[in-house]
């Protein structure tokens, strides 16, 4: 065999009609060929879980399909070739060819029509997330290969027929209902119904030790898995089923589409790599975002319905009909991001809910726009193996902004007959952005075309600038990469005179000009969150700001607080000042969406400035501020970024007596590191005392993970580092970036900066071992604590060394250093 794999490894590097078919990963070229020759796809898949952690899980698969002829089928597994154990085409023994990640079977096995490749083989455990008690697949977007051999690409959607055999007390759970199960000794088997057409990335099965939470009403039933044992977390498992439910009949009501997948069940899962993950029939969600503490912030409760109302979005867009390929994944991620605000808007009656949009969509957004590292909504993908990559804020956060100026051109009803055509035509299959702006463009005059391109397939935000000049208001937009760009949008402003007068601004070309009289005090531009984009604001409109700041309206004061905070990050405003004004505007804020963005922004200046008198404000504010939300996450902020003596005292005590009512469990664990990286004489009988007080074995688990991060020898520390670029040392994801976090905490700086050149040579291996958000996760635990010339020179002597370096991945190392070059 592996002669024969040699001699097709050169053949391959030699043969040029072959392209890029025989490519590691999944070539867009093989995608397309594949797509156009293989119809009617079954998948029969069988996989045998051991008692131990230490044994292979072993499986087979039928993988049953039509050939308009006899042709060469290469099907995707990225194993070793020994864990292919056989293949069998049609019934036959064959010979194969492994390489570059697939299994290439010839056209003189294959004939025309009805084909089925039967393959023994041992599964990968990248994608299995093995526990002692517990595991789960998560395939997304091109991991499903690495478990078992298939066509790992969306737009060969397929039905699964499962069937496991497990250890007798472990719970089973997949996309369909479960259809059989036997015993025998200590040994369970389950089969499960065949599902409807899914593409390679939603297909799942969770096994281990749950427990079972069951909803039942007259229209439908869903079991809820868990391992929770805190008894008021598990008391919110009655308002968790109640927001699933009201997002089902949204969706339904809206798309005019009863759920379309044969059941709606869920797993709730500590330490989760992502907040959801929206598998159809087995849902997952991350434990520390349902399971709320007894004081959840009104953040954190708006974030849990709207990760519910997101992931049950996505059974409509993005399971029901799935973009063709992951270029296009933003597709099912705006509509899940938009439709997840509109189902939470009844839920929370008293919310200012375009505050919530704004702080939900436009302020991550912005976050990453502003980087050099930003990208357009739709990037250019060649293989599958980079598809996670294309993931971040600009595909969650700024494509519903652009979906929402698309609603405000068309008009609602427009719109909604739009989608409910497009379900229906590509029901259970797959569509392209470009299939959904034609539906839609039939609805409105307006070039829709045209917008999206500027919109949707360009990188980066104008810069808005408003003047008066010879008793006129201009409002310009500049391209910041000097493409000759503009974007079409409207927003408005206010021109402060002896009045405020709101005044609307629809801007095309590089700037409009509207007629205004009288002296002007001041500008205030986007003051209703419509626009998008860097407003900037100039002094003399800064000063009449903090002056009048509460004259202002709720939305007109987070609109303008954003803007403030862009021309912050431009260096147009000092810490200083900036710092200055968020303490002064946060003693006065009575709202907790906006008292939560400010003490988001709070945490820049305060890491750049050392002041003992600020941080004694701000804990006296969080013992006093009107809103309990704003309490908690100024403690929080605190916890993070406190560096005086006489608040390590002050939350020493705190820690010690467990006094603040508003911590929860994992605040004081929080606390507890933070306390150590800052005292190291005292750091092992923090870290055991803590230890002592945690009941719950995922939480302790957690806990004695991160606890070697804040280990006070130096050595322990560089060991534990260089375990972390082990890929088995980091399968829990979350858990290893706040590690890593801690590791490169600044209190360790200087002495951590020799973490940064070897973590930023693993990242290569961190992207193809690690899910979609850890190479971010990784880059952002690694350089984000970091503001030193010293650190910036490592990173760019990295540059220098890998001049060719993935696009795509280096895109994610410079939105992770723009904080080490604001103010250059």
């Amino acid at each position: 065999m592996l002669a024969v794999a040699l001699a097709i490894v050169l053949c391959v590097g030699c043969d040029t009609e072959r392209g890029h078919l025989y490519d590691e990963g999944v070539s867009k070229e093989l995608a397309q060929k594949r797509k156009a020759s293989i119809k009617g796809l079954v998948y029969d898949l069988h996989f045998a879980i051991p008692d131990s952690l230490g044994q292979s899980v072993n499986g087979r698969v039928a993988i049953s399909f039509a050939l308009d002829e006899a042709d060469e089928v290469v099907v995707d597994f990225r194993q070793p070739a020994e864990k292919i154990h056989s293949v069998e085409v049609n019934g036959r023994s064959v010979e194969y060819f492994a390489v570059n990640e697939h299994i290439i079977v010839g056209s003189q096995w294959t004939v025309t029509g009805q084909n089925t490749i039967v393959i023994d083989f041992e599964a990968g455990d990248q994608s299995l997330n093995r526990n002692e008690e517990f595991m789960y697949t998560l395939l997304v977007p091109d991991r499903a290969r690495t478990l078992f051999p298939c066509f790992d690409q969306p737009n060969l959607k397929a039905e699964y027929r499962l069937s496991l055999e497990l250890p007798v007390e472990w719970e089973a759970v997949a996309n369909s209902p479960l259809s059989d199960e036997s015993i025998e000794g200590n040994r369970k088997f389950v089969k499960f119904s065949p599902t409807e057409p899914l593409s390679t990335y939603l297909f799942s099965f969770v096994v281990g030790k749950f427990e079972k939470a069951v909803y039942e009403d007259e229209k439908r039933k869903m079991v809820a898995y868990h391992r929770e044992t805190d008894a008021n977390r598990l008391s919110q498992l009655d308002e968790i089923f109640r927001q699933v439910v009201v997002s089902l009949e949204w969706l339904e009501e809206y798309t005019g589409i009863a759920y379309p997948f044969a059941k709606y069940d869920f797993v709730i899962l500590p330490g989760f790599q992502y907040g959801g993950m929206e598998h159809t029939g087995a849902t997952l969600y991350n434990d520390t975002r349902m399971f709320l503490s007894e004081n959840p912030t009104e953040d954190e409760k708006l974030q849990r319905i709207q990760l519910i109302a997101h992931e049950t979005a996505h059974m409509w867009f993005g399971d029901y009909v799935t973009m063709d390929w992951f270029d296009d994944v933003w597709t099912k991620e705006v509509f899940a991001n938009y439709f997840a605000s509109r189902i939470t808007e009844p839920l929370y009656p008293d919310i200012n809910h375009r505050l919530s949009w704004l702080k939900m969509t436009a302020a991550p957004s912005l976050n990453e726009d502003r980087t050099i590292g930003t990208t357009s909504i739709k990037q250019q993908l060649d293989n599958l193996q980079d598809a996670g990559l294309v993931y971040g804020n600009i595909i969650y956060c700024k494509s519903p902004i652009v979906l929402e100026k698309i609603i405000e051109i068309m008009g609602e009803s427009a719109f909604q007959e739009g989608v409910r055509e497009y379900l229906s035509t590509y029901a259970y299959g797959n569509a392209t952005w470009d299939d959904l702006i034609a539906i839609l463009d039939k609805r409105t005059d307006y070039d829709l075309k045209n917008f999206s391109r500027v919109w949707v397939n360009e990188k980066g935000m104008p810069n808005v600038d408003c003047m008066i000049k010879d008793e006129k208001l201009i409002v310009s937009q500049k391209d910041p990469y000097n493409r000759g760009l503009n974007w079409p949008q409207k927003f408005n402003v206010i021109a402060v005179t002896d009045e405020m007068k709101e005044i609307e601004i629809e801007i095309d070309a590089d700037n409009v000009s509207i007629p205004l009289r009288g002296e002007v005090k001041a500008l205030l531009p986007n003051s209703d969150g419509r626009g998008y984009g860097c407003f900037l604001i100039d002094e003399k409109s800064r000063r009449w700001l903090r002056e009048n700041w509460n004259s202002l309206s709720d939305v007109s004061r987070l609109s303008l607080l954003m803007s403030l905070n862009e021309n912050y990050w431009k260096s147009m405003i000092c810490d200083e000042e900036w710092l200055d004004f968020l303490i002064d505007a946060l003693s006065h804020e009575s709202d907790a969406l906006i008292a939560s963005s400010i003490c988001s922004y709070l945490s820049e200046p305060m890491h750049c400035i050392a002041n003992e008198s600020v941080e004694c404000r701000l804990f006296d504010m969080a013992q006093t501020h009107v809103i309990t939300s704003c309490r908690l996450s100024l403690m929080r902020l605190l916890v993070a970024n406190f560096k005086s003596q006489s608040l390590y005292q002050k939350f020493y005590d705190l820690w010690q007596e467990q006094s603040n009512p508003l911590l929860s469990e994992t605040d004081y664990m929080s606390l507890a590191c933070e306390l150590s990286i800052r005292k190291a004489d005292l750091a092992e009988q923090i870290i055991s005392t803590q230890r002592n007080r945690i009941s719950n074995p995922d939480r302790l688990r957690q806990f004695d993970f991160l606890s070697m991060a804040v280990n006070p020898d130096k050595q322990k520390r560089d060991e534990f580092f260089k375990s972390l670029l082990e890929p088995e040392n980091r399968s829990v994801e979350p858990w290893a970036a706040n590690a890593l976090s801690y590791l490169n905490h600044p209190v360790y700086q200087p002495l951590s900066l020799s973490y940064i050149r070897p973590g930023l040579d693993e990242l290569l291996e961190v992207q193809r071992t690690g899910d979609i958000f850890f190479p971010r996760n990784w880059v952002g635990a690694l350089l984000g604590n970091y503001r030193s010339e010293d650190s910036r020179l490592v990173v760019e002597k990295f540059f220098e060394e890998n001049p060719d370096y993935k696009p795509l991945l280096k895109n994610k190392i410079l939105q992770a250093t723009s904080p080490m070059y604001r103010k250059q």
